[in-house]
């Protein structure tokens, strides 16, 4: 009941959720812009401020256009190659299946089902593109203008940030009781802290293993370099378990066009996700998140089960929130007890 409650409430205000992700998203790299401005430049501190949020935006704006069209042209080119040699991989995974079984005596598994299932479904997908054209353009303009006025709502809070901030506190202050007040500061205090730490550590972690795993596909010349270090990628936003739901599906595609390619990536993947687990994400996320591993996979879990994906990429912060709140609590009354 709480839960639904709490998923109303965010359905309500949800484009102006969004104007608050966005300005909290953009504005650390606003503020390292207008404090190289400040004070290596010496500009005004007003001109610098402008100047940061613009070019945090345009940032945004170069990196969405790059994925555009760079690595969405390529996804489409796969999903196209997938789709026309789809008989062909489904007939590679056949006979390696048959290779496999008929020597142990096992029952044979036959695709030719499944084969008959992607030609229907292929030919119901084209008859139904057409009718839904305008439905699905009506979904993405409505989508853009939810889009643009939670820009606009991000830029006003950036900009004036600090006044807002300032009224909040002072509101705080003028109704809360002194202790009351300096708690709460504490708490908001330590939630924007661990909401920024997991967000720039998770999101260099996973630009960081994406690029890896798009050059080593390269180097090594197999298929879907670009769909499948974009999904790795993505998933990497989920700690600890997301890049092996991208390896999962890399293995799944290229097992399909040739089993070997799909044996190296498989080497290649778990080198990789080494190198990722005992130095990219102890560096660039461990030290920032201060959570133990127990606890990110207890918040994945949980997380994933209350709230979907949308759980698990929240769950870690909220964790890392509760668990850190616990831990200052547990030392400010250690302490008192161990004073005289």
């Amino acid at each position: 009941m709480i839960l639904r409650g709490i998923s109303s409430i965010a359905q309500l205000f949800r484009t102006f959720l969004l104007g608050i992700m966005i300005a909290f998203v953009l504005n650390q790299p606003s503020k390292l812009i207008q404090n190289a401005l400040t004070k290596k430049a010496n500009w005004r501190e007003k001109s610098a401020k402008a100047v940061g949020i613009l070019g945090a935006y345009l940032f945004i704006f170069a990196l969405l256009a790059a994925v555009v069209g760079i690595v969405i042209p390529q996804m489409i080119d796969s999903v196209r190659t997938f789709a026309l040699n789809m008989d062909a991989y489904l007939n590679n995974l056949q006979q390696e299946l048959d290779r496999i079984t008929i020597p142990l005596g096992v029952q044979r598994i036959d695709l030719s089902n499944l084969i008959d299932l992607a030609h229907a479904g292929l030919g119901k997908m084209d008859a139904a593109v057409v009718p839904h054209i305008l439905s699905v353009t009506g979904t993405m303009l409505q989508a853009l203008g939810t889009l643009a006025i939670s820009i606009a709502f991000s830029v006003y809070l950036l900009a004036g940030k600090e006044r807002i901030l300032s009224q909040g506190n002072r509101v705080l202050r003028a109704y809360l009781p002194k202790q009351t007040y300096e708690q709460t500061h504490s708490v908001v205090r330590v939630i924007v802290d661990c909401f920024r730490n997991y967000l720039i550590g998770q999101t260099t972690e996973a630009i960081i293993l994406g690029s890896l795993c798009f050059v080593g596909m390269l180097i090594l010349g197999l298929e879907y370099a670009g769909a499948v270090s974009v999904t790795v990628g993505v998933t990497a936003m989920i700690p600890i378990l997301g890049a092996y739901i991208g390896g999962v599906v890399a293995v799944i595609l290229l097992f399909m066009i040739a089993p070997w390619k799909a044996l190296v990536f498989l080497i290649f993947f778990v080198i990789l996700q080494q190198v990722e687990n005992n130095v990219i994400y102890p560096r660039v996320v461990g030290g920032r998140l201060g959570l133990p591993g127990i606890w990110v996979l207890l918040a994945i879990t949980v997380g994933g089960q209350i709230g979907g994906v949308v759980g698990m990429l929240l769950g870690v912060p909220i964790t890392t929130v509760l668990y850190t709140l616990l831990r200052n609590s547990v030392r400010s009354r250690e302490s008192k007890k161990s004073s005289p």
